[in-house]
């Protein structure tokens, strides 16, 4: 059954409601939702400016223990109509006990506008994400321009390749030093141009590794030294065509294994043409592929015989791929990336790189599509560093307007507010998807820089 008036007398605990009015001229974190405790029956009662509606069929039934005791005859049907007379109650009915005081009612009034007005600074310090985002992308299409010069250069042989991709992570490493910038969320994959997904991978794990090896202690010189590795990491896939390429998501095991083999061959030889390529970085192009248990290529190297650089960038090659699959229905949730990589990579991959990625990126990254306890779903748009299960979120409400987005900060929410559930983007609704938008919401940078949060704990 649909939505359909409620008079506010008609309130009560398990009826599943729907507010219309703004979602500022109310303290829920959503419009609709199912009355579960007093409280909440009190502040509805209290609400003015907004219209209620009920929908009886998600409603408990009202001779449910929680509303009204068995011996109490459930009221009729049009009660919950607001064209209909509410029932009157006699004058004697309700005691003096029972009526709140001066106090009282000046402290109920502040519980309900402090929700509100959090709800307002959240929502303006959304718009002004919205519009550093809209900055910061159009500062990463520039990157992607010259990432693309840069690769084409060392491809050619040409040195300026190499300056230009120390540019490029040396501004990233600003970024990531930067608070203003590290809150802002990177459109790191938002094209649709397949010919970019390349520099959208490099640029991916290149600030990925750099954020691990900034928690890890790296200096500035090493970091980026480990970035501009991560960054030309597969650039020995560019001696296959790109109908080659394409396929490589689904190769079959044993040609896989030979793509494994070669591409990180070819890519240290072409870099070493160029003067001054740091000789730590060709070893994470070189051994970027191996495991910590030797299965890895192309030399099955183990543990103590592999770089630190590329131990890193191993760990975040695999959660990139595993994330951006070539078959969407492939690709995983970053929760699920996250607990791949830390629950079946123990031998083959390491775990203090693993741990660290994952105290970067917080228990749900950002992107990671959640359902709440609320039923309602949601994506996450930045990590809370002082509490990674409670993290900044996006959520759909069909019954919001798209003009008044509705932005929760769990950390900031009571603790009965919680995520229930990673959802892949392929279970959505066509509805859903379009509204949260996964494609552009996903970001690796956290809502604090990583030198930040070390200072935090």
């Amino acid at each position: 059954m649909a939505f359909v008036p409620l008079d506010p007398s008609a309130l009560r605990i398990g009826l599943f409601i729907k507010i219309e009015g703004s979602w500022f001229s109310h303290p829920f974190p959503t419009n609709s939702f199912k009355i579960i405790a007093a409280k909440d029956l009190e502040t509805l009662q209290g609400l003015k400016k907004v219209k209620l509606f009920v929908d009886i069929d998600k409603s408990d039934p009202e001779s449910s223990p929680t509303t009204t005791s068995e011996e109490s005859p459930p009221p009729e049907r049009s009660k919950y109509f607001a064209d209909e007379e509410p029932v009157a109650q006699d004058a004697g009915e309700e005691s003096d006990s029972s009526i709140p005081s001066e106090e009282e009612k000046e402290e109920e009034e502040k519980t309900v506008l402090d929700p509100m007005e959090r709800k307002l600074a959240e929502h303006e310090a959304f718009q002004e994400y919205q519009a550093h985002l809209q900055e910061v992308e159009n500062q990463f299409q520039e990157v992607l321009q010259e990432a693309k010069q840069s690769v084409q250069d060392v491809v050619a042989g040409r040195p300026r390749g190499l300056r230009t991709a120390q540019k490029i992570v040396g501004n990233l490493h600003d970024l990531l030093e930067g608070s203003e910038n590290s809150r802002a969320l990177l459109n790191l994959i938002g094209s649709n141009e397949t010919n970019d997904e390349f520099f959208f991978h490099a640029t991916n794990v290149a600030s990925l590794s750099m954020m691990v090896g900034l928690d890890l202690g790296l200096s500035r010189k090493d970091n980026e030294k480990l970035a501009v590795g991560a960054f030309f990491h597969d650039i020995g896939e560019l001696n296959y065509s790109a109908a080659e390429l394409l396929r490589k998501g689904f190769m079959a095991p044993g040609e896989l294994k030979k793509f494994q083999q070669t591409h990180p061959k070819n890519g240290a030889e072409m870099v070493e043409k160029i003067p001054n390529f740091p000789y730590e970085a060709v070893d994470v192009i070189r051994q970027h592929h191996e495991r910590l248990n030797g299965s890895g290529q192309p030399s099955g190297k183990k543990d103590a015989q592999i770089s630190t650089f590329a131990k890193i960038v191993m760990v975040v090659d695999l959660y990139d791929e595993l994330c951006h699959h070539p078959d969407p229905t492939r690709s995983l949730s970053p929760p699920a990336a996250l607990s791949y990589l830390y629950v079946k990579c123990k031998q083959t991959l390491w775990q203090d790189a693993v741990v660290s990625l994952i105290k970067q990126l917080g228990v749900y990254p950002p992107g990671s599509l959640v359902q709440l306890s609320t039923q309602k779903t949601g994506i996450v748009t930045s990590v809370n560093f002082n509490n990674r299960l409670r993290p900044v979120i996006l959520v759909y409400d069909e019954y919001a307007s798209s003009n008044e987005p509705i932005v929760l900060n769990l950390a900031e929410e009571d603790d009965s507010l919680t995520i229930i559930a990673s959802i892949a983007p392929a279970d959505l609704s066509p509805q859903i998807r379009e509204a949260l938008n996964p494609r552009r919401m996903i970001s690796y940078f956290p809502s604090n820089s990583p030198i930040e949060a070390a200072v935090a704990q």
